[in-house]
């Protein structure tokens, strides 16, 4: 079965988003490696860029997902392992250079931030995943990022529909199986990407 990243591909008829906060520090910090030690934490602060004033099913920072109540209502009703973080609109900061733009303060659809909540190792050989960083003080281990050629044992995945990877850290990046693609696809949603990275094994 094939495995996908959820990623904004092309955006450019809706609007979009840039999360300024709210980052919490998770592990120590190590003052030999300097891994990130941090991760966006609720609330999810936002702010809309300059592009579109049409906000789609989907929204994008990134691999940061923010979807509308109908997406989040799917997703739950289909047993999607995920929780739906609360989010905090902030009056943008990028001077606004073109008419179109979600309006400040906001009063459009209530958002909501996709957060996975089941993480998932890699065949780290089979993926031919690439070490970053390796400290030999916190003994902390970081790969690069990859998104093409991923394996995921069976016995990891173990039915899943949503997941992130444990290998890649405190990334936002969010995977699906073929199957929960498959779900998603049948509702039509607007501004929904994703690419193919993979399979599992």
């Amino acid at each position: 079965m094939k495995i996908f990243l959820l990623v904004n591909l092309d955006n450019n008829d809706y609007a979009r988003f840039s999360h300024v906060g709210t980052w919490q520090e998770i592990l120590n910090p190590c003052d030999e490696c300097n891994i990130n030690t941090e991760m966006l934490v609720e609330p999810l602060q936002i702010e809309w860029e300059p592009d579109s004033d049409v906000i789609g099913d989907f929204s994008w920072c990134g691999y940061t997902i923010v979807v509308l109540e109908k997406v989040k209502e799917f997703l739950s009703k289909n047993n999607f392992e995920c929780d739906f973080g609360k989010i905090e609109v902030k009056e943008p900061t990028t001077p606004k250079k073109r008419k179109k733009m979600v309006s400040y303060p906001y009063n459009g659809p209530k958002l909501y931030w996709v957060m996975p909540n089941e993480k998932v190792n890699l065949d780290i050989e089979k993926s031919k995943l690439e070490i970053k960083k390796d400290c030999s003080k916190c003994k902390r281990k970081t790969y690069k990022f990859k998104m093409d050629g991923l394996v995921l044992p069976k016995s990891e995945w173990n039915g899943k529909n949503i997941f992130r990877i444990n290998q890649f850290g405190f990334s936002s990046a969010t995977y699906v199986t073929e199957v929960a693609l498959k779900k998603i696809m049948s509702q039509n949603f607007t501004n929904f990407w994703y690419k193919e990275v993979g399979n599992i094994d």
